[in-house]
């Protein structure tokens, strides 16, 4: 591992489709960087317990050499509008814009958390060679945002939403109309394109690709969905490291958490030589 440098970060805004988007820019303080990586945060509240986590990861990045880019997408964090006012188009304008001012003469990184990796296949579409670092992915949007719309369903039970006898969230949504769920007002055209997605990447996709979850079991192992979605990637040749660490679900837990073994094993993974011609995960999880 290269030796730690010092690092410089600048926040700033930037136009958006939709107005202005904040931005911020971690890397090296002197010298150019080794390459980029664009990160893609989780949706709703878990961006906000999910914070401490991805800045700590983008010091380190940055220090390793990295130029690390966070945007807060269209109606989220600092950036411009309310959560009302995302679409899923425009998360996907927000995501392409950041790829197409990175370098393509050094490495690229697309980095997603929970459903921010749902947003990668669209953005990937004729970018084959961005890499993949994925944090505990969601797969199919369609189930989560049925969990995230089980929040307003235990909001009625203990009194803090109105039983209006009307329609559920899903049929509002379906119906054209926005939902209130946790304090996030989501918007039709944001709920059909969260509940269409899913983490199939593009065809010509030939980058690497780093999957890892958390669990706080005493033996973590990877989940069925990461085994399935994996082993279809490695069929096609991809090359794929899945590791499983034992740590807390950060990105929803009660009070702001760190989970320090997801930070160091993704650094050693992004620096080391993919792990395609040694022993997968995967089959020594099928062996086991």
């Amino acid at each position: 591992m290269s030796p730690s440098r010092s690092v410089a970060q600048e926040g700033g805004f930037v136009h958006g489709a939709a107005g202005s988007r904040f931005r911020l820019v971690t890397q090296p303080d002197a010298g150019p960087a080794c390459g980029t990586v664009v990160f893609v945060h989780a949706f709703a509240e878990e961006m906000n317990k999910s914070r401490r986590m991805s800045a700590r990861m983008a010091r380190l990045l940055a220090a390793r050499g990295w130029r690390v880019v966070q945007r807060d997408l269209c109606g989220c964090g600092d950036s411009a509008g309310d959560f009302a006012d995302a679409s899923w188009p425009a998360w996907i304008a927000d995501v392409e814009a950041e790829l197409a001012q990175a370098a393509s003469d050094s490495p690229v990184w697309l980095w997603c958390l929970r459903a921010g990796a749902l947003l990668a296949p669209p953005v990937l579409a004729g970018r084959p060679h961005v890499n993949l670092l994925l944090w505990q992915p969601v797969a199919a949007g369609a189930q989560h945002l049925q969990q995230f719309l089980r929040l307003h369903a235990g909001a009625r039970i203990v009194g803090s939403a109105k039983a209006s006898g009307e329609m559920s969230p899903a049929q509002q949504l379906r119906a054209g109309q926005p939902v209130e769920v946790a304090g996030y007002e989501i918007h039709p055209a944001l709920a059909q394109g969260l509940e269409a997605a899913s983490f199939e990447l593009p065809a010509d996709f030939a980058g690497r690709v780093v999957w890892l979850e958390v669990s706080g079991d005493e033996s973590p192992e990877p989940s069925p969905v990461a085994l399935r979605h994996v082993e279809r990637l490695r069929a096609r040749g991809l090359a794929v490291d899945l590791d499983a660490l034992g740590g807390p679900p950060f990105w929803q837990t009660q009070e702001i958490e760190e989970c320090e073994a997801l930070l160091q094993r993704s650094l050693a993974l992004m620096s080391a030589p993919s792990r395609a011609d040694a022993e997968p995960v995967l089959e020594r999880q099928h062996h086991a």
